[in-house]
């Protein structure tokens, strides 16, 4: 081959590679978002069968306090990220937004408006479907749900929550979900009035008492709604790894979908 018939090889291989489409990067991605004098970094699970030209699930996931910090990975081991690992093909084409929470901060206030942005730039980014969007927590995570819903009503089409509350935990003073009026319960059970709800707690829970779940189903009822409520009478705070890991709440959450009679 001349020198010539090599280079317009090259060129031609080129201009093939140039009019590829860019393959899309899948697994578990790292993301920043900035909201006022906060960068907040987060991650994104692509998986392998994404597909951009098809509309995807979304899921914003909340960590507990454990996993506060700044190095944007702690978030994605304990948890719903930890099952994502072990049983991928429970989430499907499920796109899945972890935001992590600084350091002594929580979910609420400018932390939970950068972790509702970091949602909405993965929904933009990988064609979220505006009828499947999710949100969920543990622990501290699980107050973020709660405080998620007040944000930004009519936006998820189901709620999970596990060993989380509304008031004060044990350890955190500052722990709380921000509402109108002096009643969170009967807040949240009006604002989750047609919301799809699955809420989990331990029986033996002494960090956040196992009464706030109780008491806000209660609340829930009262206002007309049905709530999931599962109570494991053998477990302490540490429920999540048991809710996370049963298949049925998987099958069950993406059954969900966000209608126009509910928005």
């Amino acid at each position: 081959m001349t020198a010539t018939h090599a280079l317009s090889a090259i060129a031609a291989l080129c201009a093939l590679a140039s009019a590829a489409p860019a393959q899309q990067p899948t697994g578990f991605l790292d993301r920043t978002v900035t909201v006022g004098a906060l960068t907040m970094k987060y991650q994104v699970y692509v998986p392998n069968t994404y597909d951009r030209h098809r509309r995807n699930p979304v899921i914003l996931f909340m960590h507990g306090s454990g996993e506060r910090g700044s190095d944007g990975l702690k978030q994605t081991q304990v948890g719903m990220p930890a099952q994502i690992r072990l049983h991928r093909d429970w989430f499907g084409d499920a796109i899945v937004v972890m935001p992590q929470c600084p350091d002594d901060s929580v979910f609420r206030g400018v932390i939970a408006q950068a972790a509702f942005a970091a949602f909405e730039t993965s929904v933009k980014e990988f064609h979220g479907d505006r009828e499947r969007f999710y949100v969920t927590g543990l622990s501290m995570g699980a107050y973020g749900t709660w405080q998620q819903i007040v944000d930004h009503p009519g936006v998820f089409a189901a709620a999970v929550a596990v060993s989380g509350g509304l008031t004060p935990s044990a350890d955190m003073a500052n722990l709380y979900v921000s509402v109108n009026g002096d009643d969170p319960y009967a807040y949240v059970a009006q604002m989750t009035k047609d919301l799809p709800v699955w809420i989990f707690h331990g029986g033996r829970d002494d960090v956040v008492p196992t009464e706030q779940s109780r008491k806000l189903v209660a609340a829930m009822k009262a206002a007309g709604s049905s709530p999931h409520y599962t109570e494991y009478p053998d477990l302490g705070h540490g429920a999540w790894d048991r809710a996370y890991g049963d298949e049925e709440l998987w099958k069950w959450l993406f059954a969900q979908r966000l209608t126009k009679a509910s928005r």
